[in-house]
């Protein structure tokens, strides 16, 4: 006998369960159901590009030149960067989401000063009300942190409109370095690093500014004598080792308010304050030879060199910074007149 074999359909058509019969499924429901698959698809791919640009975000962010954190409206950490975590030096668990900013800002007073007291609690608040009020007004700001290790660094704050905020360190050690370096060499002598005639006339005129009747300045124009044989029979090195001792030994005469500068070639000049009486400066003038007059250890070779030098008074001789240079290179005339390796004052 052959049996017949049954068709199972599975649709849910006119099936009965407990005596009930179910409802016939919608004549889309394929449709659906495939429309449906396909969205789960495409979500699982969106997800996997999703994982991939977070990837590149995070590569991104971490190989950035510049420190760079985010901050909610409640100063709670978002995301920071793998330069700043090491530019402040940061444990892990500070760098983590959701860690206030209080706690970086204590940490960072703790570390930069190695103190952790009740002042130091004040200063952190009121940092954090400064900052705060600054994010309030809505505008990019910045400031710079000198840290304990000798970098510098610019920080750059940008407020963002939900009351967090975005902020950038930039190591500028170097460009301070650079920038005080050119200003250095516009200011002083490359050879002897002493001021330059620049940074000389700035002075003098700085002092011309501040002059009080009881307590004026000397202007101290010094020439190397014989600077000439020096340079002739040892040569050129030695007669620029013998500018560099000088001008040593002329900053170790005199105060550190005193200005030494060089003016060019083998002549010097020194602005010395408050000078009172001229035997004031007189004495200068003699402590200057002595300290010249001694032999000079260069290159393996000793170098004899004398000076001479002319001696103006401020305010006697003028108020006017060209009436002073001009009195004192007439004094100046006078010593080499009277025989050299001797100092004169000008005289009307």
């Amino acid at each position: 006998m052959r049996t017949a074999k049954r068709r199972v359909n599975y649709l849910p058509s006119k099936t009965r369960i407990g005596g009930s019969r179910l409802p016939e499924a919608p004549e889309d429901f394929y449709q659906t159901a495939l429309e449906l698959k396909a969205a789960l698809e495409e979500l699982s791919i969106r997800e996997k590009e999703l994982k991939q640009l977070n990837g590149w975000f995070d590569i991104a962010l971490n190989n950035m030149a510049r420190g760079l954190s985010m901050f909610d409206s409640e100063q709670r950490l978002i995301v920071c960067n793998k330069f700043y975590q090491e530019l402040y030096d940061l444990p892990d668990a500070l760098t983590k989401r959701g860690t206030p900013l209080a706690d970086l800002a204590r940490y960072y007073v703790v570390r930069e000063t190695g103190k952790d007291g009740p002042e130091e609690i004040l200063q952190q608040r009121a940092w954090a009300e400064q900052h705060a009020g600054e994010i309030g007004r809505g505008a990019t700001f910045s400031h710079v942190q000198n840290l304990r290790n000798g970098r510098i660094i610019l920080v750059t704050i940008k407020p963002l409109p939900d009351g967090g905020w975005v902020d950038v360190q930039e190591d500028i050690t170097e460009r301070r370095k650079a920038e005080q370096q050119i200003s250095w060499l516009a200011h002083h002598d490359p050879l002897t690093e002493v001021a330059n005639r620049t940074h000389f006339r700035q002075a003098l005129d700085s002092a011309l500014l501040n002059l009080r009747p009881t307590t004026g300045f000397a202007l101290h124009w010094i020439d190397l004598d014989r600077f000439k044989d020096v340079n002739d029979t040892l040569g050129h090195p030695a007669g620029d080792a013998l500018l560099q001792n000088v001008a040593q030994r002329l900053r170790a005469s005199v105060r550190e308010s005193d200005v030494v500068a060089r003016l060019g070639g083998d002549e010097f000049i020194i602005l010395q304050f408050s000078v009172e009486e001229w035997n004031t400066a007189e004495e200068l003038a003699q402590r200057l030879l002595r300290t010249i007059n001694e032999p000079h250890s260069i290159l393996g070779q000793i170098a004899v060199t004398g000076a001479s030098i002319g001696i103006a008074l401020a305010p006697q001789h003028g108020r006017d910074a060209d009436q002073l240079m001009k009195a004192a290179d007439v004094a100046l005339y006078s010593a080499k007149k009277n025989g050299r390796n001797n100092f004169a004052f000008y005289e009307d």
